[in-house]
C-alpha cells in the first residue's frame, strides 16, 4: 500500500486565499482573467518570480513591469507565510515507522513548496509529483495517471489522502484508488459534503477531522 499525499491544505497551510486570487487582485484583473491565473501559477516551471511574470504577462497581455513587481511581492510573501498543520509531521512519521511508503501529488508553486521541502526534509527521496514540474494539475486525471505510472502501482494499492473532494478525492475514486478525506475545512467543502451525504457523490473510504488523526490502520 502506498500513501499518496496532497500537500497544500493537507500537510501545510497558508493564508485563507490562494495565490491565484491574491495575484489577480494585485494585478487588478477581472474574474475571468483571474481564473486563467491558477493554471499559470501551478503549471509553470517557474525558476524565479521574474520567470513566472514573463509567462503571465505573455499569456494575459498585462504589463510586464507591474507583473514582475507583483509576482515578486507574492513570491516573497509565500516563502514565509506557509506553516505546517498540527500533527502533520507526526502523521507522516507514523506511516514511516509502520513501513508504509509515501508519495506526494500536489497543485503547488515553488515558493509554497519550499516550506514543505524544508520542513519535511526526511521525505526528500519520496516520489513527488508537483504541478509546476509536470505541467499538470488536479483534478485532471492525467496527473493521477502519470503518478500511478511512475510509481508502477495498481490504483487499488494506492490511498489518496487530501483535503479537497473535487481535486483529491473524486478523481482518485474514479481511478479505483482508496481515499482518505481530511475534512479540516468543512466550510470550504460544504457543497461536496452535502453531495456525499445525499449519495450523489461517492463516499471516501475514510473521513478524518484532522491530519493529526491519520494512523497506519486507516490505510489497511
Amino acid at each position: 500500500m502506498i500513501a499518496l499525499f496532497d500537500i497544500g491544505s493537507t500537510l501545510i497551510e497558508g493564508p485563507p486565499y490562494g495565490p491565484a486570487r491574491r495575484l489577480a487582485e494585485m494585478l487588478g484583473l477581472d474574474k475571468s482573467a483571474a481564473r486563467d491565473l491558477e493554471p499559470l501559477l501551478f503549471r509553470t516551471p517557474s525558476e524565479s518570480p521574474e520567470h513566472l511574470a514573463q509567462h503571465i504577462a505573455e499569456a494575459l497581455g498585462v504589463d510586464l513591469t507591474n507583473t514582475v513587481e507583483q509576482c515578486g511581492k507574492l513570491w516573497r510573501s509565500q516563502l514565509t507565510e506557509a506553516y505546517t498543520l498540527p500533527g502533520a509531521l507526526e502523521a507522516v512519521a507514523r506511516l514511516e515507522s509502520a513501513g508504509i511508503p509515501r508519495a506526494y501529488l500536489s497543485n503547488i508553486w515553488p515558493p509554497f513548496y519550499e516550506h514543505f521541502r524544508r520542513t519535511f526534509s526526511t521525505e526528500a527521496n519520496a516520489p513527488q509529483f508537483l504541478s509546476f514540474r509536470m505541467g499538470l494539475h488536479k483534478p485532471d486525471k492525467a496527473f493521477f495517471e502519470a503518478a500511478l505510472k511512475e510509481l508502477g502501482a495498481d490504483p487499488k494499492d494506492v490511498v489518496m489522502i487530501g483535503d479537497t473532494y473535487k481535486n483529491d478525492i473524486r478523481p482518485a475514486i474514479d481511478l479505483g484508488m482508496r481515499t482518505i478525506w481530511v475534512l479540516h475545512r468543512p466550510d470550504k467543502e460544504r457543497e461536496s459534503l452535502v453531495n456525499v451525504l445525499n449519495n450523489t457523490e461517492p463516499r471516501p473510504d475514510v473521513t478524518l477531522h484532522s491530519i493529526a488523526d491519520l494512523k497506519p490502520e486507516h490505510l489497511s
